[in-house]
């Protein structure tokens, strides 16, 4: 049986200061399209990507489509997502992380980066 590859993407900015956060959803879309397993490492601003009940007027709104690939990240190939707990603590958003991201922290990152085949930092 093949191993499964894995690609670990880290994001640091805000989810509507620049495209950095579609690019890294367009390229967990193509990952998984492709049968790679994807981790979200959300750092610093970009926690507030997983926050609920975001209502942007000019732009889509992040977390559904986040969430939405974290949703279907379930089955094969998954998508597992952690923010940062001291970045998500600092801005107020630890309990309001959209369905499927787990709280933690840089040990946890650093344990993705080593099992990874590939980790892209976005920001």
């Amino acid at each position: 049986m093949t191993e499964r590859r894995q690609l670990t993407l880290v994001s640091i900015n805000g989810p509507y200061r620049d495209e950095a956060i579609f690019t890294m959803m367009r390229l967990a879309h193509a990952a998984k399209e492709n049968g790679v397993d994807v981790n979200f490492f959300n750092y610093l601003d970009s926690t507030v990507m997983g926050h609920r009940d975001q209502a942007p007027k000019e732009f889509p709104t992040i977390e559904t489509i986040y969430a939405n690939i974290i949703k279907k990240g379930l089955k094969n190939p998954k998508a597992d997502a952690i923010a940062c707990i001291k970045c998500t603590d600092a801005r107020g958003v630890t309990k309001y992380q959209t369905e499927g991201v787990i709280i933690g922290g840089l040990y946890d990152l650093a344990e993705w980066i080593s099992e990874s085949d590939k980790t892209i930092l976005l920001g």
